[in-house]
């Protein structure tokens, strides 16, 4: 039998992924045109819709809407795990993690809350457990509960029954195997032990409550491989309930791709051994190891209670003696105002004030106007493309971002912090080979530059961290390269 064909169409894309984002957070970009085309095909001719048009209809009008998208989203969300998968991670939570926690829940309230975000069919979050088990010889002593949550109640369902084919073992060494595992039907089921710890429920990371009232406030949080899929808006509300519901000091694990860069600053980065984690605090060390303030991104606002804004001390920048022109919703001074001719290179100075400030504000699209004006009496200036490329970066224009980082280099070839922009869209878009290429321009770069070149860019994140940050994704990356 000949399937049918379906034919998406420019408006039917942007409604479909619309409706999908604001009910899932998935974002898909026209990168991924086809696979959504054929993810709404799948079902469209599972209810019997003509057209993907008709199809939009039956999910937004039938009386089986919501069943229908619950169905679809389940279709299109991506389901690729195993056990023990990034395993410096997972040694990281044994030799490090796990054991700071139960030493500093000792003497009270022996409890231990993990949280798996995206579980899937569920080896993330026992692979949890079977850590706990590892490394706590009074397990029994100690109430612990994993919860492994997930869009997908297909997923879940293989989750709960914890059996598993041969095949799908892949991460699980001998020793837990024999230990955790038992043959059964063919495959291997976890035992009662490891089952008994996890427990398993649907959740929309952005349209559902946190589920305080399920596990109450988490210790660890693995959400591996999630926020990747959204946009940064997206992203950024996740990441912000996550904050919500750790305990004080509780770490946060993220896919090997994904981070906090211009997202939070309210975690630390911390390196465990092999493996960089974020942390809801910033203690001084742990166990002797390294701390990385992670405060990449620094246009968000100051917390409540706090009124010195400490990026903008005199002895960091500047001290602004005229405050700028108004901006009027046009993008120009505010009418009424007194505007007067200034000289080509104050008219690109003002300009570029202009758009950091809106830049700070999250004016992207005014910040770009600005920009333009400036680019129009200075086009070989350096620093007005790389703002530029900063102001596209945050609208999601991945492409226009990466062509005005490229502009930036061509204008100044030891723009060191521009080959680090152009990786980490390389690496967003899976260009693994590239970007490492690329952060291997930015270290080379950075290790010739005046550290003091870079301090207003990088606050006091410092350019000795992000030589770090690069190294270590040169190494990880170069790695997972085809």
């Amino acid at each position: 039998m000949k399937l049918k064909h379906y034919t998406l169409t420019e408006e039917d894309f942007e409604r479909f992924r619309q409706l999908i984002n604001q009910t899932s957070g998935i974002f898909f970009d026209r990168g991924k045109w086809d696979i959504l085309r054929l993810g709404l095909s799948d079902r469209a001719l599972a209810v019997g819709a003509d057209t993907l048009s008709d199809y939009y209809e039956y999910l937004t009008t039938d009386d089986y809407r919501e069943e229908e998208l619950r169905r679809l989203l389940e279709h299109l969300s991506v389901q690729e795990t195993q056990f023990f998968r990034n395993l410096p991670q997972f040694d990281a939570l044994r030799k490090f993690v796990i054991p700071e926690i139960v030493g500093r829940k000792a003497g009270t309230y022996r409890n231990i809350r993990f949280w798996s975000a995206g579980c899937s069919t569920g080896q993330e979050p026992y692979s949890m457990a079977m850590s706990l088990l590892d490394v706590l010889p009074d397990a029994d002593s100690w109430d612990i509960r994993v919860m492994g949550t997930d869009l997908n109640e297909q997923a879940l369902d293989t989750a709960r029954q914890g059996w598993y084919p041969e095949r799908k073992l892949t991460g699980m060494d001998r020793k837990h195997i024999e230990r955790y595992m038992v043959p059964m039907d063919g495959g291997y089921r976890l035992t009662e032990e490891v089952r008994n710890m996890v427990d398993f429920h649907r959740l929309n990371l952005v349209t559902d409550p946190l589920p305080i009232e399920r596990i109450g406030t988490c210790d660890v949080i693995f959400c591996r491989n999630v926020i990747i899929y959204f946009t940064h808006e997206t992203a950024k509300f996740v990441v912000e309930h996550f904050f919500d519901i750790l305990n004080p000091g509780g770490y946060l694990f993220l896919g090997h791709s994904e981070t906090l860069w211009k997202m939070s600053n309210k975690y630390s980065l911390v390196e465990l051994g092999d493996a960089f984690i974020y942390k809801k605090s910033l203690p001084r060390g742990i166990n002797g190891r390294r701390f990385i303030s992670d405060r990449r991104m620094r246009s968000a606002p100051l917390p409540p209670g706090i009124e010195e804004d400490r990026r903008k001390r005199p002895d960091r920048r500047a001290e602004r003696t005229e405050p700028l022109p108004e901006v009027a919703e046009s993008g120009g001074v505010r009418e009424g105002a007194v505007a007067e001719k200034e000289p080509e290179g104050e008219q690109v100075f003002s300009s570029v004030e202009e758009a950091k400030t809106l830049l700070e504000l999250g004016d992207y699209d005014k910040a770009v106007t600005a920009l333009e004006r400036a680019l129009d009496t200075d086009s070989t200036r350096a620093e007005l493309h790389f703002l530029m490329g900063l102001a596209h970066e945050k609208r999601d224009d991945l492409v226009s971002a990466s062509e005005s980082f490229r502009k930036t280099i061509y204008c100044d070839d030891h723009f060191s912090i521009a080959y680090f922009h152009i990786a980490s869209i390389l690496e967003h878009t899976g260009q693994l080979k590239a970007a490492t290429r690329e952060y291997r321009h930015a270290v080379r770069y950075l290790r010739q530059d005046d550290p003091r070149r870079w301090e207003k860019e990088l606050d006091d994140y410092g350019v000795e961290s992000l030589l770090n940050l690069c190294e270590w994704k040169i190494e990880n990356l170069g790695g997972l390269e085809t």
